[in-house]
């Protein structure tokens, strides 16, 4: 197709390869049916402390994680209908709500004062953090789907044609710019750059790692954490739309039919891989690194050597979000509407709720506090009874 980026729905990716594209490559759809809900014994009672509606949350046959961001006091979200929304973390009331007159196809970014969200058409706008008026807008030539990353004066965005940009937080104009040649054909979905220590680490269609430098955008290491297999372009693809993560000078990256790895902060070095597929996300605490894979199977590896630990496979096929740490559990929402709370120690249901709308973007887990944001728009606080 001439080069032309083609973007797929990463749900139907995931189901059989039944595809959508700009001229359609399958006809019929093979989607396989979710696993249903099994009994357990309940360890846990997660209580509702409140619920808030943020706007209409992604529509259409769009796969956009759109997750929330959070700050000391208040909590983040967007709207594909241009709603923006602070949240007080505490009460779930509206702080500010700001309409941006755009089709938002980013989860926000916050930092430094500012809000940041983004579109399909490369248009970026900063909100003021405390009140939610418009500081500034830009545009850049690339679709955005990948939330912001705000920190240290700039604000770092990654297109989906390869280029990632350092925008300044004062005003949005391009501080420098970097690129990796993409594939013709990539998921429906974007990793979103992360920033620590004045480095961005980000992750590409093409299943590179960079580290750059926050100052001006040099390149520090680049590393392939997959490397493309197979005679058809859609075998290889090994996209890194799952957030990259660090934790303790160990960064933790997954790509979509590729493997996840864990990288030397300093060096990019890979430490251990294990060959999964995954496009949602991970999380990681002392001793262990949990991540969602493409079939609705949840992992927990050894953070030291990669080695299994357990393998929880009786979500399949439901759709899951990346995973949240929320004290000794794992939680994951899922494309039915559930929220299941999962044991660290082997991965048994300990848990679950109803939402009562598809969970794509991974829960936030903070100071014992679980918000979730459902595709319907609504976002929500949970706490644990045992």
């Amino acid at each position: 197709m001439n080069n032309q980026i083609i973007k797929i729905g990463v749900i139907l990716i995931t189901f059989s390869l039944s595809l959508t594209a700009c001229s359609g490559f399958f006809e019929k759809d093979n989607t396989p049916t979710p696993s249903p809900l099994i009994n357990y014994t309940p360890e846990v009672a997660p209580q509702l402390l409140w619920s808030a509606k943020v706007g209409v949350g992604a529509t259409g046959n769009d796969y956009l994680k759109m997750s929330p961001a959070v700050s000391e006091m208040a909590i983040y979200a967007a709207s594909t209908n241009g709603t923006v929304t602070s949240i007080n973390k505490a009460t779930g009331r509206v702080n500010w709500q700001t309409n941006v007159r755009m089709p938002i196809t980013t989860g926000p970014g916050v930092g430094n004062g500012i809000v940041v969200i983004g579109t399909r058409h490369g248009e970026i706008t900063a909100l003021q953090q405390i009140n939610g008026r418009q500081r500034w807008k830009t545009s850049i030539p690339g679709e955005l789907i990948a939330a912001p990353a705000v920190s240290d004066g700039a604000v770092v965005v990654k297109a989906v044609d390869g280029y990632t940009r350092a925008l300044s937080v004062i005003d949005g104009h391009e501080l420098w710019s970097f690129q990796q040649v993409e594939p013709n054909l990539i998921l429906r979905g974007s990793s979103a750059p992360l920033i620590r220590n004045r480095n961005i680490i980000v992750g590409y269609a093409n299943g590179n790692l960079a580290k750059l430098n926050l100052h001006d955008g040099q390149l520090l290491w680049l590393q392939a954490v997959a490397v493309p297999e197979g005679a058809f372009a859609i075998q290889r693809m090994i996209d890194i739309d799952a957030d990259p993560i660090v934790y303790d000078y160990h960064i933790y990256v997954a790509t979509y039919q590729g493997k996840i790895s864990s990288l030397d902060w300093t060096s990019g070095q890979v430490r251990w891989t294990h060959d999964i597929s995954s496009y949602t996300g991970m999380s990681a605490d002392n001793d262990t690194v949990y991540v969602s894979d493409a079939k609705g199977h949840i992992w927990a590896f050894s953070a030291d050597g990669g080695l299994v630990r357990w393998r929880q496979n009786k979500l399949e096929y439901r759709i899951i979000s990346g995973p949240a740490i929320m004290g000794h559990y794992v939680v994951v929402g899922d494309a039915q509407g559930y929220l299941h709370w999962l044991s660290k120690r082997d991965g048994h249901f300990a848990g679950r709720v109803s939402l009562g709308s598809a969970v794509y973007a991974a829960p936030i887990a903070e100071n014992n506090v679980l918000y979730t944001l459902t595709n319907s728009g609504y976002l929500s606080a949970y706490k644990l009874r045992q």
